[in-house]
């Protein structure tokens, strides 16, 4: 029994998930391991630490050569023919520059400032908001017939990547 009044809504649902397009969905549940990510380099940057900040950088790499990469050239490829042109381009300016961003990671020999862990948290946050929000209803506004086409697609991403798996599929 709730201990709310019938006419307040529960909390857990006042932003309930999107419905997206089946072929949207594997990359749609990609995202929230972006945002998990998110979270975790704003901790490190928040600790400060060395150790930290190291292991921050290490699971920004880890998730950069098992996920990401291959998640924006999906996006890309997905959703490119369903875009309008400055959709696309800003996609793929703001794939460029998270490529960058994390990359300069990867060539430093030390750890990663807190500064830097924390703007890249900033950056890859928005880009996935405005995936969410904007860029994904748009493609599926204008090509919904399309996106049925690229089913084979979505089920290919699923079965490599297990961060786009429903839940009852991971294992």
């Amino acid at each position: 029994m709730s201990d709310r009044p019938n006419d307040t809504p529960d909390p857990r649902f006042i932003n309930p998930p999107l419905k997206r397009h089946p072929t949207l969905q594997p990359l749609s549940r990609e995202h929230f391991g972006g945002l998990v990510l998110v979270r975790r380099l704003r901790e490190a940057a928040a600790a400060g630490d060395e150790p930290s900040r190291q292991a921050a950088a290490n699971l920004l790499h880890e998730a950069w050569e098992t996920e990401l990469e291959d998640h924006f050239a999906d996006e890309e490829k997905l959703l490119g023919p369903h875009l309008a042109d400055h959709d696309m381009a800003r996609l793929i300016e703001e794939h460029r520059s998270l490529e960058r961003h994390i990359t300069m990671a990867d060539a430093a020999d030390c750890p990663p400032s807190a500064e830097w862990l924390a703007e890249t948290a900033t950056l890859l946050e928005k880009h996935i908001r405005w995936e969410e929000r904007e860029l994904f209803p748009a493609a599926e506004r204008a090509g919904a017939a399309g996106l049925d086409q690229m089913a084979s697609e979505a089920d290919r991403i699923e079965r490599e990547r297990p961060g786009s798996r429903r839940r009852q599929d991971k294992k």
